[in-house]
């Protein structure tokens, strides 16, 4: 091979190196220390907070996070919004991780989450003017309308079903997780990781991609939903401690499910 051919593949290819060894170098050790960056020690993700500022930890010091597409992203303590505990991490050994959600709909509304097995079974629609996707119902013997009927008659589980007219806000999928120094000479080499995609204000065929992003191997897929608060179930938030009427009215409230 003559010179000129080397030096038109070599010095690229060296660039490259040095390019992807800069981008994946561990973080300094001393600004972890001193609090300037926070690592995310499942992802591998490094954060740096503003300055006069401290990112959420849950009661065992890990970060919470508000899913952005597939990033999740560090807020600061004491952030708007309801906490929910979502199982992340390498299929099969999956941590639960805290993750904001901030609701959305104009009247008042709860979130939820529900697992169920690839497939899911269910059909969505896109709302294009809010960039939604939305439950729009169910396929026949599929695993989610199996669900449905499983908790129809018992109210206290069917926030554990999904129901036409949620809201999808998030979902876990499986994603190629690059942690620091995976890529330089080896030192730990990418892994396929359960991570929350966050669905708000996202393109149709993001979302939609993200949903079937993972194999049934990988175990359940959790689903972040909002959903209307229903008048007779808003009253009964707002007045505790009446265990006696909602036994009462359990089977009404089953058949509405």
């Amino acid at each position: 091979m003559d010179r000129a051919f080397l030096a038109a593949v070599g010095i690229p290819l060296a660039v490259l190196v040095a390019a992807v060894a800069y981008l994946t170098r561990p973080p300094p050790q001393d600004r972890l220390d001193s609090g300037e960056l926070f690592e995310d020690s499942i992802t591998g993700t490094v954060f740096e907070a503003p300055e006069g500022t401290q990112p959420e930890r849950d009661r065992l010091g890990e970060l919470a996070f508000r899913a952005i597409s597939y990033t999740p992203w560090p807020l600061e303590q004491g952030a708007a919004g309801d906490r929910l505990r979502i199982h992340v991490g390498p299929p099969g050994k999956t941590q639960p991780r805290t993750y904001v959600f901030s609701k959305v709909l104009p009247q008042p509304s709860q979130l939820v989450t529900v697992q169920l097995p690839r497939p899911l079974g269910i059909v969505f629609e896109e709302d294009a003017r809010r960039k939604r996707a939305v439950v729009a119902g169910f396929v026949p013997g599929g695993n989610a309308e199996q669900l449905v009927r499983r908790f129809r008659f018992d109210p206290g589980l069917a926030a554990r079903a999904p129901r036409e007219g949620d809201v999808l806000r998030a979902c876990t999928c499986t994603n190629i997780v690059y942690k620091s120094g995976a890529l330089f000479f080896g030192a730990q080499r990418p892994e396929r990781c359960i991570v929350v995609y966050g669905a708000d204000g996202q393109k149709w065929p993001a979302v939609m991609a993200a949903l079937q992003k993972g194999l049934v191997s990988d175990g359940e897929v959790t689903l972040v939903l909002e959903r209307p608060v229903e008048a007779q179930q808003l009253g009964q938030l707002q007045r505790p401690g009446m265990q006696q009427e909602q036994q009462q009215q359990r089977g009404q409230q089953g058949r509405k499910v």
